[in-house]
């Protein structure tokens, strides 16, 4: 039992709550604790109040003029270092948003009750160990803008080259799969990711000339596995901008066909945010891929619009899950929802499923759980040269006890 004498131990408590009678319980019950509070009944008067000794702040989202939420960025823009606890009887789902915030502005978050609650679960909210302060992102690196000239420079020199991302049968552990992804080994800068250069190609009519290089790699390289032995499907990016070429489908086939491979080991990977542009254009070149044999994956599931209605219009084969959906579920309620109800949903229509961004035993878990068909991220294995690939599938059937 806390008696009063302890109370100059303890955290000063500033209570910002616009009901009064919500605010006086609240009080009385911190000063049966021991504690001293300041009660403030709207944002004006917690400002001019709020001082260091304040070490706990209680903070109620729905007030009138400024709500919660604003006095949470504020706090964020003051630096505070005080510890936070949300207080409200909006939907949890609403408190949960709340809570990403608090963290969202590097602020020390204690937890969050709803209203109505027992006096009981505020103090064991408020005597709980103070968490550490969220750890600053840290900034993403500045791209250098990358010149035309120096694009075209590279597409001359042949220095675009392609790694390859294993994906992994969860029924089997069987290696079936892998993504192509596009380097640049620049001379000076080293191993450049698509970051410093696509987006500069397809502002600079280069994409084509250089998603024909990519793609005749990776297809050339496919061939190369399949005369030693190695079955394995390839998965390839598709630039929007070529997703209005009606010649897109007799294209692929030429590449196919000049490699030695078939189009159904050819898996295209069609970004959904992609998929507004030139609707009868796109779903004519679509559906003619699918008859030549090609598989149509609809890449990062999940993040753009007008999903159920591609889903439902365009004949795609397989449907990608996001990483960020995946490198959350295992922890958070919410994505885990997002992504049970996305396997469910291409289940029902009869698509093959992958999931990428697998970087922890608890993600593998958990599509092995839902019934995904494929995993990919580093929890397997990082891109790598072509060449490295069978190397790492001698370690990968070491790991499972084959020869």
């Amino acid at each position: 039992m806390v008696t009063a004498t302890a109370a100059d131990t303890r955290p000063g408590i500033i209570v910002l709550d616009d009901d009064p009678e919500i605010a006086a319980v609240i009080a009385a019950a911190l000063r049966r604790a021991g504690f001293a509070p300041t009660v403030a009944p709207n944002s004006e008067v917690f400002f001019s109040q709020l001082g260091r000794q304040h070490g706990i702040i209680i903070i109620d989202l729905m007030m009138p003029g400024v709500d919660g939420i604003q006095v949470l960025r504020e706090l964020g823009e003051q630096q505070c270092e005080a510890s936070i606890v949300l207080i409200s009887n909006v939907d949890v789902r609403i408190l949960a948003a709340a809570e990403r915030l608090a963290s969202g502005h590097r602020l020390r978050l204690l937890g969050s009750l709803r209203k109505p609650f027992e006096v009981s679960e505020l103090l064991d909210v408020i005597t709980s160990e103070p968490p550490p302060l969220p750890a600053k992102k840290p900034s993403r690196p500045q791209i250098e803008p990358t010149s035309p000239a120096e694009l075209r420079r590279a597409l001359d020199n042949d220095e675009f080259i392609v790694h390859f991302q294993p994906k992994i049968s969860v029924k089997n552990l069987e290696f079936v799969a892998v993504e192509a992804l596009a380097r640049w080994a620049h001379p000076e800068r080293g191993l450049l990711s698509p970051a410093h250069f696509i987006s500069s190609a397809e502002q600079n009519g280069l994409i084509a000339p250089m998603t024909s290089a990519i793609i005749a790699k990776a297809f050339h390289q496919c061939a190369e596995w399949l005369d030693a032995g190695l079955r394995l499907k390839v998965a390839v990016n598709v630039s929007t901008r070529s997703l209005g070429d009606y010649d897109l489908p007799e294209w692929f086939e030429e590449q196919t066909r000049q490699a030695g491979i078939l189009p159904h080991q050819v898996v295209i990977e069609i970004t959904e945010s992609w998929l507004g542009k030139d609707p009868m254009a796109m779903l004519e070149i679509l559906t003619r891929l699918r008859m030549k044999g090609f598989s149509l994956s609809i890449d990062d599931f999940g993040t753009g619009y007008s999903t159920m209605l591609k889903l439902k219009t365009i004949p795609f084969s397989e449907l990608k899950l996001d990483q960020s959906f995946i490198r959350d579920a295992a922890s958070d309620a919410e994505a885990r929802y997002i992504v049970e109800s996305s396997i469910a949903l291409g289940q029902r229509l009869g698509l093959h499923l992958v999931a990428e961004g697998v970087e922890k035993q608890e993600d593998w878990d958990l599509i092995t759980e839902l019934g995904c068909d494929e995993g990919q991220g580093y929890f397997i294995a990082r891109p790598m040269r072509g060449g490295d690939v069978p190397h790492w599938l001698g370690r990968w059937k070491a790991s499972l006890g084959q020869d």
